[in-house]
C-alpha cells in the first residue's frame, strides 16, 4: 500500500482564483477555487459518503476566495472560504485525484455552470 504524497507548499493566487499545491514528490498542481468550492466535500454540501461528489452552484465571489488553510492531521487540509464556510476537509488523496483523475471524484465534471462564472 503506497503513501499519498503530502503538500510541501500551498499558495493561493487570489487574482486568478487558483490554489497551487506542491507535493512531497515534487509534483505541483493548480486547482481552480471554483472547482474546490463547488465540489466541497463537507457533509453539508455532499451529505454523508457521497461519491462522486455533486456540484453545488456558486453564486457570489466570496464563495471562491480563501481566507485560511489549515492542516488536518497527516492526511488533509481544511479550507476556510471568505463567506464563512469552513467545514470542507480535502484529503491529500482526493486533491491528487481531482487534479489527475477528476471524473473519478467529481460527478458531472466539468459542470455546465462553470461557463457562466465571471467574477
Amino acid at each position: 500500500m503506497g503513501t499519498t504524497p503530502h503538500p510541501t507548499a500551498i499558495r493561493f493566487v487570489e487574482d486568478d482564483h487558483l490554489l497551487e499545491i506542491t507535493f512531497s514528490d515534487d509534483v505541483t498542481h493548480e486547482y481552480r477555487t471554483e472547482i474546490l468550492r463547488g465540489y466541497c466535500p463537507c457533509a453539508h454540501c455532499q451529505g454523508h459518503g457521497s461519491m462522486p461528489h455533486d456540484w453545488n452552484e456558486l453564486r457570489r465571489e466570496p464563495e471562491v476566495l480563501i481566507s485560511d488553510i489549515s492542516q488536518v492531521g497527516n492526511y488533509a487540509i481544511c479550507i476556510a472560504w471568505e463567506d464563512g464556510h469552513n467545514t470542507g476537509v480535502y484529503s491529500f488523496e482526493i486533491l491528487r485525484q481531482i487534479a489527475e483523475e477528476p471524473s473519478e471524484v467529481l460527478g458531472d465534471y466539468p459542470p455546465e455552470q462553470m461557463d457562466d462564472v465571471d467574477w
